[in-house]
């Protein structure tokens, strides 16, 4: 049987990349689906899915696997608690912090969200969370919040005292953090996903964007910065972390957390002869800086770079830094190849390096410049988990798992 007219249908209505999951698993479950309506035809399945929404949502139900637990990586939490407490509090008084979970799956996320607010010192009318997935099957088994010890992992569990009663049932969460999260169903594939909401401070969007064709993941990170508040967070997998390079999403830069904040910067360029005023100048639009020409944008750096103080190699590396957030990748590998130069040793140099290489496609040169940030410090989790991933995009599993499970032990 060929179901790649089930695939295409995939692809365009929840932007599934076939390759994610693979052509076998998606013909499997199709299969399953035809046997349970009692269709041997797959034309005549294919004509049942684009007829019948529900059907459609029982192979969407049957495509999707849910794979999540409390707390997962754990640090985007106790990154989520330090920024409250330390810039979202002070800045933000008496207002009431919007938070968005999608997907959420069975919940494990969202309520991990709500209790991590709550330690951190909130009280529950300070934060709003909304919680959206495309599967309500999902969606009904996190309303109830009833959960086994799969969906307990790792060695601090502590909360699980605090917050959950254990029955014969499984493990009930208390029903003050179920009334935290405001559930919802939705597709973020859609474009007009949530238009019209109020916007969001912080978003968790986990492990979905990896599953996504090119073509939805630019126009999902496009609905995500639409769904932000200018300078707020947003959380990703760490698997996703190369796919906002070109997007107003800026890291940073705490290890292991993979949060952004949405930047004030737009990385359009414009064309020259779109300004027909200026049109040698090679323009850089800001919402609060002046347009500044290419010219004198490089005399600035030359100027920094140039001057002759005690902290010119330092001037190097935050110029680097600046351009890289602006998208000026080239400028700014060679900023920090000469700060390199000058610092041989110097683990966040080789670390911003391979980044900028990554960014630009030289994933060998990327390669070697995290194997140096890890050679002059073993312990440097980005560096690890950035050389991780490119391993598990070149298909080095071996290697990849051997990274990972360095990491695993730096963690606990």
């Amino acid at each position: 049987m060929i179901y790649s007219e089930g695939e295409a249908l995939l692809r365009k209505k929840i932007g599934l990349d076939p390759n994610s999951i693979g052509s076998d698993a998606i013909a499997r479950t199709i299969e399953q689906r035809m046997l349970e309506c009692g269709i041997t035809n797959i034309n005549i399945y294919l004509e049942k899915i684009q007829e019948s929404p529900q059907e459609f949502d029982a192979l969407i139900e049957n495509i999707i696997i849910p794979e999540t637990w409390f707390f997962r990586e754990r640090e985007s939490f106790k990154y989520l608690q330090q920024y409250v407490i330390s810039e979202w509090v002070p800045n933000h008084k008496n207002h009431v912090l919007r938070i968005l979970s999608v997907p959420c799956s069975t919940g494990e996320e969202p309520y991990s969200i709500a209790i991590a607010l709550l330690e951190a010192g909130l009280n529950p009318d300070d934060f709003h969370i909304d919680a959206v997935d495309i599967s309500k099957k999902c969606l009904l088994t996190a309303q109830k919040a009833i959960y086994n010890q799969y969906s307990f992992r790792g060695n601090s569990l502590a909360f699980q005292e605090r917050y959950f009663q254990r029955h014969e049932t499984g493990f009930h969460l208390h029903e003050q953090i179920k009334s935290q999260v405001h559930f919802r169903h939705g597709n973020l594939a859609e474009p007009n996903f949530l238009l019209g909401m109020q916007n969001y401070d912080i978003v968790f969007c986990r492990n979905l964007l990896i599953y996504f064709d090119i073509t939805t993941k630019e126009r999902t990170i496009k609905i995500l910065e639409r769904l932000l508040n200018p300078a707020c967070l947003l959380f990703i997998g760490h698997a996703e972390a190369g796919l906002l390079l070109n997007s107003r999403f800026v890291s940073i830069r705490h290890s292991l957390a993979f949060a952004y904040r949405k930047s004030t910067i737009s990385h359009t360029l414009l064309k020259p002869q779109e300004n027909k005023n200026n049109h040698k100048n090679y323009r850089l639009t800001h919402s609060k800086l002046p347009i500044i020409d290419r010219k004198s944008r490089q005399n600035s750096v030359n100027s920094k770079i140039n001057k002759p103080t005690q902290d010119n190699t330092i001037n190097l590396l935050e110029t680097a830094k600046l351009l890289a957030d602006q998208g000026h990748f080239p400028a700014a590998i060679q900023l920090c190849n000469d700060y390199i130069k000058q610092n041989k040793i110097s683990v966040e140099g080789y670390v911003l390096l391979g980044q900028l290489q990554q960014a630009m496609g030289n994933n060998q040169d990327s390669v070697q410049s995290f194997q140096k940030a890890i050679y002059l410090q073993p312990t440097h989790r980005e560096a690890l988990t950035h050389l991780a991933l490119l391993k598990e995009n070149q298909g080095d599993v071996v290697n990849a798992n051997l990274l990972w499970q360095r990491i695993q032990r730096l963690q606990n």
